[in-house]
């Protein structure tokens, strides 16, 4: 895989992470402002119908007539904005005493026309809570064919009268706030994010870019020094086998000419000659050293194997182990035998086993070829 590619799938792959959790975090957050921003609203219903309706109840007990009250707080609503939320006030009857809009003055509310829901589970007609001349906070949801959006709306009851001061917050309209400001966010957390993976994903090409550079250079001058002390080992085992071959050269001529052509032993009172290339091989056998001829002649030396290796023809006879040393021409058949060892079947044939060790296999290979 090309570099480029890995950079762009490792930034993708990082990128998706990302602006998943982030998707995921915003919707938390999201849901959380939502819920924690309608529990203020429903605070601030509350708060603002209570000191309202205190201040009616003030101006009651100082001794104003209830319609100069009325005429006071529809003075300081009236005209104000009704989008986001408003004040007004009903009697218990479900008449509406103020409003921003004084052409709703009058109104009734009419039983079964809308709802309210406190506790977001009870459910009750908005009529009838007004009726109850209780304080409470609630949704109040119109019908469809009222085309009007559901509201919060906190409910005070004024003592010495039988008004209800409502504080109204448009749920729609909090929502869209909510949502906008949601946006906003969720458009500078991204583009900050993406301007932060950009930055990252050139830095760390460049890092690694320096890095590759660094490694690479060393794995270059790693390799010149490997095919420098390759060239000077080359060079090592081409003199070393020179000057093996000189040395086995020399000592294959000096123990030829110094080795025994033949060999003295006795067979009872007879004192006997072999020619050593009548012997198939020299064998121990309970710490007598036996001469067996190829004739199948069998004769006890008094001298040990490794005396004897060292006055016989390297070329003609081989150590095979501690127990036998054998003619080359004794040898008639060479086996695999076990894990990397051979078995020899020599002529005439030996009652013993006889086996070349795993580690001399190649010593013995190389002494058949000369």
């Amino acid at each position: 895989m090309k570099k480029i590619n890995l950079y762009t799938i490792t930034f993708l792959a990082i990128s998706i992470v990302i602006l998943l959790i982030s998707f995921f975090s915003f919707r938390y957050l999201y849901s959380s402002s939502k819920k924690d921003v309608f529990d203020s609203t429903f605070e601030a219903g509350k708060r603002e119908a209570r000191e309202i309706g205190k201040l009616l109840e003030l101006q009651l007990k100082q001794g104003l007539s209830k319609e100069t009250v009325i005429q006071n707080l529809q003075s300081s609503i009236v005209n104000t904005d009704t989008q986001s939320g408003f004040i007004c006030m009903y009697n218990q009857k479900g008449i509406e005493l103020c409003h921003p809009n004084p052409a709703l003055i009058g109104r009734k509310v009419e039983k079964n026309s809308s709802e309210f829901i406190v506790d977001n589970d009870k459910q009750f007609d908005f009529l009838e809570i007004l009726n109850s001349g209780k304080a409470n906070t609630g949704i109040h949801n119109f019908n469809r064919n009222s085309n009007r959006t559901s509201e919060i709306v906190s409910f005070y009851p004024v003592e010495g009268s039988n008004w209800m001061v409502a504080s109204h917050a448009n749920i729609e309209v909090i929502e869209k706030q909510i949502s906008d400001l949601y946006l906003t966010f969720l458009i500078v957390f991204l583009l900050a994010t993406l301007s932060i993976l950009g930055i990252s994903f050139f830095l760390i090409r460049m890092i690694y870019k320096k890095y590759e550079n660094q490694k690479n250079n060393e794995i270059k001058n790693l390799n010149d020094e490997v095919n420098t002390l390759t060239a000077i080992n080359t060079q090592l085992h081409l003199i070393h086998e020179k000057h093996r071959e000189s040395n086995n050269n020399f000592t294959s001529e000096e123990s030829t000419e110094n080795s025994k052509k033949r060999i003295i032993t006795y067979h009872k009172d007879e004192l006997i000659s072999l020619e050593t290339s009548d012997i198939a091989y020299f064998f121990l056998e309970n710490n007598i050293v036996y001469i067996k001829t190829c004739s199948g002649n069998q004769y006890s030396i008094n001298s040990s194997l490794d005396e004897l290796i060292k006055t016989l023809d390297p070329q003609t006879f081989y150590r095979a182990n501690r127990q036998f040393i054998i003619n080359v021409k004794a040898i008639n058949n060479i086996l695999v035998y076990g894990k990397n060892q051979l078995k020899l079947v020599v002529k005439p044939e030996s009652e013993e086993v006889i086996l070349i060790s795993k580690n001399r296999v190649a010593e013995f290979k190389k002494w058949l070829e000369q």
